[in-house]
């Protein structure tokens, strides 16, 4: 997907300036065409892939979330589209985000509903909040599905939030760990290279490894950074293909701890957006290929396209769903159930609960579980540390008192 900036006229109106996510120039045209833009310049944005430019035109989930819960009050309470948004552009603190705002509102007044207005920033607001959008729009319950769009946001922060403090722990050991090398390799070993040299004695190989991995890095550091950030690139590209992406997302759902903690994440997103989706009154199949794209997962990504075959060839969503390995029985069993009865939406809303539940135990265990893995790997470390430095110095010492 690339990034064209365009300027254009609108019928009858002022020009305009902006930016518009599409996979070629043609694409980008004919979606501009579509609005009934008469364009005026259209030209393809190259950048750095990780420019600070791109990092500054993000808005924080929190402002998001702030801006869809008030939205829909204001809208509750009666209160214009237009004038609701002006108040919320007013408020928020992303200056990118009452840009974008306020580009909005320049649309809506221009005759664009807001699920088209917001479709215009397809990285601020994903496919699956605009569908929402679009459903309360044609069915008169903006408010009602903007409070749903709200309580969905808040509950993938929360699981978010639940899974970053898992990463805690063992994110600090393993930065302490990476202290304590640099400590010893930059400070520490420099100085015993010189009492090695001068002793004219046949050194441990833990030592001469020690000392020749201090010795690289020290003298071709800039190269070390170098060819760590040629892999880190190396491995996107990688992962980027196909085969990469592949064997890298079944490692997610297939490495020990982790693997259970991300397959019981997408659970609870799969069955709390679809109970969203059904509650707007979403047609399944349309349910299910938004879904397929909130689940950032390959092999996620293949089942869907076989339950949306399913689905699509006249099959029951339980019974396509029952088929695939990666949803446990309970999901099938619980749709079939929601399928008969016609709660369907409750249904999905006990299935998240449920794994909502299961990913905070697994949470709140997960350092527990690790703590003893993390202090075997730093005690390895240190142990080989201290045993490459002491046993030379021991033998001097011995040599020394002989």
């Amino acid at each position: 997907m690339s990034t064209f900036s365009y300027t254009v006229r609108p019928h009858g109106g002022k020009i305009q300036s902006g930016k518009i996510e599409a996979e070629t120039l043609g694409e980008a045209s004919k979606k501009l065409h579509a609005e009934g833009f008469s364009i005026l310049k259209l030209t393809e944005e190259h950048g750095l892939p990780f420019s600070l430019k791109n990092f500054t035109k993000k808005v924080p989930f929190k402002d998001k979330i702030i801006f869809t819960r008030e939205l829909s009050v204001m809208t509750k309470a009666g209160l214009p589209i237009v004038k609701a948004m002006e108040a919320l552009a007013k408020q928020t603190e992303s200056q990118y985000f009452k840009e974008v705002i306020r580009d909005i509102i320049v649309q809506i007044k221009g005759g664009r509903t807001l699920s088209k207005a917001l479709a215009k920033y397809p990285k601020v607001f994903p496919e699956i909040y605009i569908a929402v959008v679009k459903a309360g729009e044609q069915t008169g319950q903006l408010a009602e599905v903007l409070m749903n769009l709200a309580e969905q946001q808040e509950k993938d922060a929360d699981l978010i939030s639940k899974v970053k403090s898992a990463m805690i722990y063992p994110a600090v050991i393993l930065l302490a760990l990476v202290g304590v090398v640099i400590l010893i390799v930059f400070f520490v070993l420099p100085n015993l290279t010189t009492v090695f040299a001068d002793s004219n004695t046949t050194l441990p190989f833990a030592t001469r490894l020690l000392l020749g991995v201090s010795d690289v890095i020290r003298h071709y550091f800039l190269i070390v950074i170098a060819l760590l950030a040629g892999a880190y690139i190396g491995f996107r590209y990688w992962v980027a293909k196909p085969s990469g992406r592949a064997f890298y997302d079944k490692l997610k759902i297939k490495i020990p701890v982790f693997g259970t903690l991300t397959k019981k994440v997408y659970m609870a997103r799969f069955s709390r957006t679809m109970a969203m989706l059904t509650k707007a009154s979403l047609p399944i199949l349309v349910s299910i290929k938004i879904i397929r794209k909130t689940i950032n997962n390959y092999h996620y990504d293949l089942a869907f396209d076989r339950i949306e075959k399913a689905v699509e060839s006249g099959k029951a969503l339980s019974a396509a769903l029952e088929k695939e390995v990666l949803f446990p029985p309970m999901v099938s069993q619980l749709t079939s159930l929601g399928e008969e009865s016609g709660s369907l939406e409750g249904v999905f809303v006990e299935i998240a609960d449920f794994y909502d539940k299961e990913v905070d135990t697994n949470s709140k265990n997960l350092s527990t579980l690790l703590e003893p893995v993390m202090l075997i790997i730093m005690g390895i470390g240190v142990a080989f540390v201290a045993i490459a430095v002491l046993q030379p110095i021991y033998g001097l010492v011995q040599n020394f008192g002989g």
